[in-house]
């Protein structure tokens, strides 16, 4: 027979109620709840499944807590192939800091469903709303590691599966005039930045992923054939992109200056990893007069550019890197060279009155 015992704080105030089955020949099997009728039916249902031999008991028994999950997760490799790893990690290590003392058995649909409003109310660090998108992200890292579980058969199935995913917006999608263009272009060579000017003219003339950017290497960069190869793309599929006249003569000053000890085109000076252009980014901005821009904006404005130019929809998702045309897969030989001439015209004019 199930007991339903109330669950005080400190001052004795009543927090929830815990439900207790006892059955003869079996473990003792414990919940807590936040309701009293909840209690009452969770020990209801344990006790039919007990006496109709269909209910697990050795995943009550091992009691795996949230905190042991993630050490096998992390042990066992898994984040190895995840290439966003930092973000997982960093989701992950919140939800941690949630539902650490807690057996996965107790986590449930509804219980995620709570935590999930906790992460939609509570600020960032830096006193930011989570947009919906993030808070998907989390809960889809939550839903992986929870996975992992099931395969190694601590718990039977996904409790994230059943929650549906927050409506994200459509997304950003701004786009640069050429006016502004003209001016931030103008701003990036008064940058005392090496590397900015060369970083805007790339993105701006390839629709290339700052990421891709800042982590392309110099053996990569194909001067003859005027072509850059990024061997680490968002998808996984390696790519290559086109090389216009303004951004070569700038890539040509970079090598001439560059440190032979160093792989990345744009290394750090102080380090051996990759330049950081988030100060010189914002005060150019701040030079031009342009509000609202983002680097990941450059990547639309090159879309936009190439479409005006006549640009298909194919040639389009090869240069952005997309792989949501069922077709690109035939088309594997449409590499940078198919849409050099975009990327040319482009480059040609939007340096008009920039001085090289």
């Amino acid at each position: 027979m199930a007991a339903i015992y109330k669950r005080k704080d400190k001052e004795g105030k009543v927090v929830g109620w815990r439900a207790v089955v006892r059955i003869k020949g079996y473990p003792t099997i414990c919940k807590q709840c936040d309701r009293k009728q909840e209690a009452i039916d969770w020990s209801t249902e344990v006790e039919r499944e007990i006496k109709q031999g269909r209910f697990n008991v050795n995943l009550y028994k091992a009691q795996h807590t949230f905190t042991e999950l993630l050490d096998r997760y992390r042990n066992d490799g898994a984040l190895e192939h995840i290439r966003s790893v930092e973000d997982v990690i960093r989701h992950l290590d919140y939800w941690k800091s949630r539902l650490g003392d807690f057996a996965l058995v107790h986590l449930t649909t509804e219980l995620i469903g709570k935590e999930r409003r906790v992460l939609v109310d509570t600020p960032t660090s830096k006193g930011e709303k989570r947009n919906p998108a993030t808070v998907n992200r989390y809960v889809s890292s939550l839903s992986a590691l929870l996975s992992h579980a099931v395969r190694l058969r601590w718990i039977s199935e996904n409790p994230c599966f059943n929650l549906n995913k927050l409506k994200e917006s459509s997304g950003r999608d701004r786009v640069m005039t050429e006016d502004e263009i003209g001016r931030l272009l103008v701003s990036c060579k008064e940058s005392k930045s090496l590397y900015l000017y060369c970083i805007i003219l790339l993105s701006l003339t390839t629709g290339a992923r700052q990421g891709e950017i800042l982590n392309l290497e110099w053996r990569h960069v194909d001067f003859e054939n005027k072509l850059a190869h990024i061997k680490e793309t968002k998808n996984g599929r390696p790519r290559s992109i086109p090389l216009s006249e303004p951004v070569l003569i700038e890539l040509n000053k970079l090598y001439e200056v560059r440190n032979p000890d160093k792989p990345l085109v744009f290394a750090s000076k102080v380090a051996f990893g990759r330049v950081e252009v988030k100060k010189a980014w914002k005060e150019a901005l701040k030079r031009a007069g342009i509000k609202d821009c983002r680097a990941h904006d450059m990547r639309h404005t090159f879309c936009t550019l190439a479409a005006r130019q006549g640009a298909s929809n194919l040639e389009l998702a090869t240069a952005m890197g997309h792989r949501t045309l069922s077709m690109l897969d035939r088309y594997t030989h449409l590499e940078g060279q198919s849409i050099k001439k975009y990327s040319d015209r482009i480059g040609e004019h939007i340096v008009q009155g920039v001085s090289i």
